[in-house]
């Protein structure tokens, strides 16, 4: 961790050279979080909020020590329209470095620097910071009954199949087996995957020696679709299941961190 004179000026100033993963990362949470606060600390980079429908969670984690610098004066929230941020760094490329920044003169912009040393090349933008709610959001513990390791774009695959056929994806857990099933108007849906070296799947249950426990959800594909969207940040994700309780998919930021979604279940239409 970083705190030298050079950031004397600024209460926040993070450089990574993975700036392919933060373009990849706010790709993938714009469309689920148009607008949020992200806290800064001297510990890392947080972001713990809910979609605007209060369906989805999106809960993330980069540790401080994982990037390149990182100097932060004291804990601040950081209100960020995520779509217009979006627009700043789409085109950033494997060779560019990334710098986020706010001055302690301009509280109320987001400084982005993108370098690029092998051209000699950098663009710097200043983003306007919102004043959003802080909503006071408690995540409570909870043992989950399976978790299950899959490829992220096995996973991505799937849900991009079936949301072309229903809204609603059934997720269901039984010994070392997951199935994926959906209905709509034209088709219905069942993908079955067993545990196997080959395909990257692997299973935790959390009650062994018990009877078999069938785990079993209902679940928006819209939003899982989105989710899918963090494909490109890691090659394998854990979801986790447990009855009646809500869906938990943990991505890797590539090696920054951490983001969980979690969406809550649908009550069958049956």
């Amino acid at each position: 961790m970083d705190s030298t004179d050079e950031f004397e000026s600024y209460s926040v100033y993070i450089v990574t050279i993975q700036s392919i993963i933060i373009k990849f990362l706010t790709e993938a949470i714009k469309d689920i979080l148009p607008d949020t606060n992200i806290e800064v600390s001297q510990e890392g980079v947080r972001i713990l909020s809910m979609d605007p429908t209060h369906t989805t969670l999106v809960h993330m984690n980069l540790q401080n020590t994982n990037f390149e610098k990182f100097h932060c004066t004291h804990q601040q929230i950081i209100g960020v329209n995520m779509i217009n941020l979006f627009k700043l760094i789409k085109t950033i490329t494997n060779n560019d470095t990334l710098a986020l920044f706010v001055h302690k003169n301009d509280m109320n912009h987001l400084g982005v620097k993108i370098e690029n040393s092998s051209r000699k090349a950098s663009t710097t933008f200043k983003l306007n910071l919102m004043d959003l709610n802080n909503g006071n959001i408690k995540i409570p513990p909870a043992q989950f009954s399976s978790v299950i390791t899959m490829k992220s774009t096995d996973f991505q695959k799937i849900c991009r199949d079936m949301v072309n056929i229903s809204d609603e994806i059934e997720i269901k857990a039984v010994d070392n087996s997951l199935i994926l099933t959906c209905k709509g108007e034209f088709a219905e849906q069942e993908t079955v995957i067993g545990e196997c070296s080959s395909n990257g799947i692997s299973f935790c249950q959390n009650n062994p020696g018990s009877d078999t426990e069938i785990i079993q959800g209902i679940f928006s594909l819209k939003y899982l679709t989105l989710f899918a969207k963090c494909t490109n940040l890691c090659p394998s994700i854990q979801i986790y299941l447990k009855n009646d309780y809500p869906l938990i998919v943990c991505y890797s930021v590539g090696s920054l961190g951490e983001i969980k979604m979690c969406l809550a279940p649908k009550h069958s239409s049956s």
